[in-house]
């Protein structure tokens, strides 16, 4: 099979009804999400809470660096921001697909990893800590920020200290017999890039999962080869050798597709937003004249009733 004909295949299913025969990265295919192990919450809450923290105060100190001398951040963008900021599969939430959670001995800590990572266990575990503490803090987050009047230890301090309490106590220890998590697995930059465009899909309600390289090959072979329905004529077989000896990627060239059909769905719905704004425009028009028209009636009543 030619690699181009079932990348194009494999966006269509990512897009399609028949999406949800794909799993997850690191996850079964059409199984339910990766849950949080609630059980370790207690142990990391406090670690969570600082590496909000210390992500939260660089990604906005960078947002502010970026304008122009004089202009101030927009305290709404500021907290558009900070709510994305639980979620690994956006930019301001990927921070937390690169943790590690350690067995320090009695303690479970948190280390930072120079790559992103498959979010599985653990990841999701930060992630619902951090969602636990944006829920009830984020538009007090937000007004630190934006307000701008503390350095990095000491927004730290009053988020995890005061304001979410977190951090006020010692973590309990791990219970003996705790069974250790999996071992940290790093992601291919092109599966993070599809697992992110995948991500901003499902916010445009275009649903659907990926498997990463390794689960396609094992489904339907290198190349895919074995995907059911294709072309298995010579002339296709000839492609595959083509297309391997110069490198050809399914997952490459998913990936383009899948920005190519992301870019269309984005097109549409600017589309839809500009009719929108043209609809609302003219029914505001058509509330103004029909006000102005009864102002108008009612003056002239008046005048009437006068003489």
């Amino acid at each position: 099979m030619h690699l181009g004909w079932f990348a194009a295949i494999c966006c269509i299913l990512l897009v399609g009804p028949a999406a949800a025969q794909f799993g997850g990265f690191g996850g079964p295919a059409g199984g339910d999400p990766i849950p949080a192990v609630k059980s370790d919450l207690p142990y990391i809450r406090c670690g969570a809470c600082e590496a909000l923290a210390k992500n939260a105060y660089r990604q906005i100190k960078a947002l502010k660096d970026a304008q122009k001398p004089g202009k101030k951040v927009p305290e709404l963008q500021i907290l558009e921001l900070v709510e994305k900021m639980g979620n690994p599969g956006k930019d301001e939430g990927e921070w937390i697909a690169k943790i590690d959670l350690v067995e320090s001995g009695k303690a479970l800590k948190l280390e930072e990893q120079e790559q992103l990572g498959k979010c599985g266990p653990e990841c999701k575990t930060i992630q619902k800590a951090v969602e636990d503490i944006l829920e009830e803090h984020d538009t007090d987050i937000a007004e630190k920020l934006w307000q701008g009047k503390q350095n990095r230890a000491q927004f730290s301090n009053w988020l995890c200290y005061e304001a979410s309490g977190l951090c006020k106590s010692k973590p309990p220890p791990l219970p003996k017999g705790r069974k250790p998590g999996p071992a940290f697995q790093a992601i291919d930059p092109k599966e993070a890039e599809m697992e992110k465009m995948l991500a901003g899909m499902k916010d445009m309600g275009m649903g659907g999962q990926v498997y990463d390289r390794e689960s396609i090959e094992k489904m339907y072979g290198k190349g895919g080869e074995n995907f059911p329905g294709g072309p298995d004529d010579e002339d296709d077989d000839e492609d595959d050798t083509s297309s391997g000896s110069e490198g050809g990627s399914v997952l490459d060239s998913t990936v383009e597709g899948a920005k190519e059909v992301l870019s269309k769905a984005k097109d549409a719905a600017g589309a839809a937003v500009d009719q929108a704004k043209v609809g609302l425009s003219k029914a505001y028009d058509s509330a103004k004249n029909l006000v102005s028209g009864l102002g108008s009636g009612a003056e002239k009543d008046a005048k009437t009733e006068e003489l």
